[in-house]
């Protein structure tokens, strides 16, 4: 058999086109290059395939009129067969509108159960609040919301047009809105007659006022809101509810009626207003029952101020289901160590089995506390009977971060393995400096004789072990357009349009 001969080649069509329709069809369209035999091969994979995704790979390198061009072509070459999903993903170029109607009026007639349109990509201002490419949003056409397929819909940077009828949406089970024009009476009105929705993130709906989901029929299972910043009332009682998430700033009033069914909470805030020093506690109170747990530097800082300055009566507020709790420091300083341990202290947590550390991931992203807590000398008196593992992300081998783990070796009886993640890429295990923290390391007593040290680069699979809640909305990585998402011993900072983690 000679060396450069292709029996890929020469398997049959029907053969290739099967192997085609395993791969996804941007890659799919990439061997049409190969030579004149597979030229036409992979239009088998868009004839035959369900799911369509364009997204930014696929506009690249096109003009508007390019584009537009070719996904014409593509679902006319997919013809009138039924379509479960279609997504799409670029800037919004305003001479394209017309296209997205007929594009989405298209699909609608296909049958689309999953759809998602996102067209946030473009330039912020510094904080998020608005984009700065005078671009309009796309206005969705009420054809749309005669479309009674749907059980996910994803929009980004959209408008609704008025009136808003969703009579015909009893079937959708996920809604995702980013940047969309949302008010309280559209809310009131997808409450109405999507009874079917088990999934919900609203995400920078700034005109949001007032968040109410209360009922004893809602069907809701996760909730997620994120920088919603007119928010200035939230009531929750939803009795299916699993998952509940929050970032932003807390400026507003909140209830929680039932919420017993939660099980993992994300309780992450940019700040808080002076009114409202009180409100994180309270709503960690109300989440006090969950298994997992996701919070930050200022949710810290808030329960340390109740203590010192307020003397809270509810403390300490013991979490006696927690299993996983995930901690999201802004910075390494005494007060914020200070802060980290007397959580521990202020919210006991008997059964913790697991803990995550993420610690900042540069010198510029680190925040002071100023003179808001009084930190101690002393690190409190606690010990963790049932913590197994824990992961500190983003470790440099400073002298705080090395008191940060002489604190959980010392007090962890159980301990199995505590992974350090460096904040270095390319580094190697023989490197200098992995060992030199090796050996700052080797001289901290353990309570627990079998805990195992294990030292990672951020791409090492030896730190597989992952939180619960993969993907952080950081303050100031967010505000740039950008959240942060763990990927087994890495944390990366990229685009992600949509939190799929979630819904």
């Amino acid at each position: 058999m000679g060396r450069g001969e292709d029996r890929l080649s020469n398997l049959p069509n029907e053969i290739l086109q099967f192997i085609l329709c395993l791969m996804p069809l941007k890659y799919a369209i990439r061997t049409s290059t190969l030579s004149k035999r597979w030229r036409h091969l992979w239009q088998y994979n868009l004839i035959s395939s369900t799911s369509l995704q364009f997204d930014e790979d696929f506009s690249c390198n096109q003009s508007p009129k390019q584009f537009a061009a070719t996904l014409d072509r593509y679902l006319q070459l997919h013809e009138k067969r039924n379509l479960d999903k279609f997504g799409i993903l670029l800037s919004p170029f305003d001479i394209l509108f017309p296209n997205f109607e007929n594009w989405v009026a298209t699909v609608i007639a296909k049958g689309v159960k999953e759809l998602e349109i996102d067209l946030s990509q473009g330039v912020l201002n510094s904080y998020r609040a608005y984009y700065m490419d005078d671009r309009m949003p796309f206005v969705i056409s009420n054809s749309l919301f005669r479309c009674n397929s749907l059980t996910h819909l994803s929009l980004s940077r959209c408008n609704f047009s008025d009136p808003l009828d969703l009579t015909n949406f009893v079937g959708l089970r996920s809604l995702y809105l980013d940047n969309v024009d949302l008010v309280d009476e559209m809310l009131t009105n997808m409450l109405e007659n999507c009874v079917s929705l088990e999934c919900i993130c609203l995400k920078r709906c700034e005109n949001l006022e007032v968040v109410k989901f209360v009922g004893d029929k809602l069907k809701l299972q996760k909730l997620a809101i994120v920088d919603c910043r007119g928010v200035s009332d939230m009531e929750i009682s939803a009795p299916e509810l699993q998952s509940f998430l929050y970032h932003g700033w807390i400026s507003f009033s909140s209830t929680f009626g039932n919420v017993s069914k939660v099980t993992d909470a994300y309780l992450c805030s940019d700040g808080l207003e002076e009114e409202y020093e009180e409100a994180f506690f309270r709503i960690l109170s109300d989440f006090s029952h969950v298994k997992v747990l996701t919070t930050c530097s200022v949710g810290l800082m808030n329960i340390v101020i109740e203590e010192q300055e307020y003397n809270e009566p509810g403390l300490p507020l013991e979490l006696q289901n927690l299993q996983e709790l995930q901690l999201v420091v802004d910075s390494i300083s005494e007060e914020h160590l200070y802060c980290v341990f007397s959580f521990f202290r202020l919210c006991p947590s008997p059964y913790l089995e697991k803990l995550f550390i993420q610690l900042p991931s540069n010198f510029y992203q680190q925040k002071d506390l100023g003179d808001s807590v009084t930190a101690e000398q002393n690190t409190p008196d606690v010990v963790f009977q049932n913590l197994k593992w824990i992961k500190i992300t983003n470790f440099e081998g400073t002298p705080l971060e090395l008191k940060l783990v002489k604190f959980f070796l010392e007090k962890a009886v159980v301990l199995q393995s505590i992974f350090i993640v460096l904040n270095q890429c390319g580094i190697s295990s023989n490197s200098l400096s992995v060992r030199i923290i090796e050996g700052q390391l080797s001289v901290i007593p353990k309570a627990s004789k079998d805990a195992n040290i294990v030292i990672c680069g951020p791409f090492d699979r030896d730190c597989a072990i992952n939180p619960t809640h993969t993907t952080i909305y950081d303050q100031e990585q967010y505000r740039k357009g950008t959240t942060v998402q763990h990927d087994h011993a890495t944390i990366r900072v990229e685009n992600i349009p949509l939190d799929q983690e979630f819904l």
